[in-house]
């Protein structure tokens, strides 16, 4: 057991923001991101068989929920990150640059600039945190193909369709959050 703790305080630093859990290498972020973007339409797969007798229209559009779900969440996280990364940096430049233009004061020193140690400390967690965006889009995207997947002429009932779809969307989200969350999926480089 204190090895497991051990281990796990190895892999992240408690802050007065939150927990920052340390990124993994990155041939494991490679391996997860590979398996994530497979996950998707194996999850769509799988779902596709339970209900027996559905078309094979049918079959090819659960593979689309899991997929957005992995797009839209990776989108939705690059969103966030920009604004963590606006809010951040960019309020201190521009206090910088307005004071260079319209006050013609040049700042004291370059850390009057720069963020300081611990406003770092706090975005990087902030970032992580971001995360949570794949669990958002699990939601929406979960509920929206659940409604859809009632539809669905099936044997197989309507609210079991809805709830199978629904469900297994917003596990799939819940999953690449946490995923993303502990650092095994990389951060988005264009943020």
């Amino acid at each position: 057991m204190a090895t497991e703790v051990e281990e796990a305080l190895a892999t992240s630093l408690d802050t007065p923001h939150g927990r920052l859990h340390r990124p993994r290498g990155f041939g494991l972020q490679a391996l997860t991101l590979v398996a994530a973007f497979a996950g998707g339409p194996a999850l769509g797969w799988a779902v596709g068989q339970a209900p027996r007798d559905l078309s094979e229209t049918a079959r090819t559009f659960l593979y689309v929920p899991f997929v957005l779900v992995f797009f839209l969440g990776y989108a939705a996280w690059v969103a966030r990150l920009k604004m963590i990364v606006f809010h951040g940096l960019t309020k201190s430049l521009l206090a910088t640059l307005f004071l260079l233009v319209v006050r013609r004061r040049k700042p004291k020193s370059i850390a009057d600039v720069l963020p300081t140690r611990e406003k770092l400390l706090e975005m990087a967690v902030q970032a992580q945190m971001a995360a949570a965006s794949f669990r958002r889009v699990g939601w929406f995207v979960g509920i929206a193909a659940g409604f859809l997947a009632a539809l669905f002429d099936s044997a197989m009932g309507g609210a079991t369709r809805f709830a199978l779809v629904s469900a297994t969307c917003v596990a799939w989200g819940y999953a690449l959050s946490m995923l993303a969350r502990r650092g095994w999926l990389p951060i988005p480089e264009e943020a």
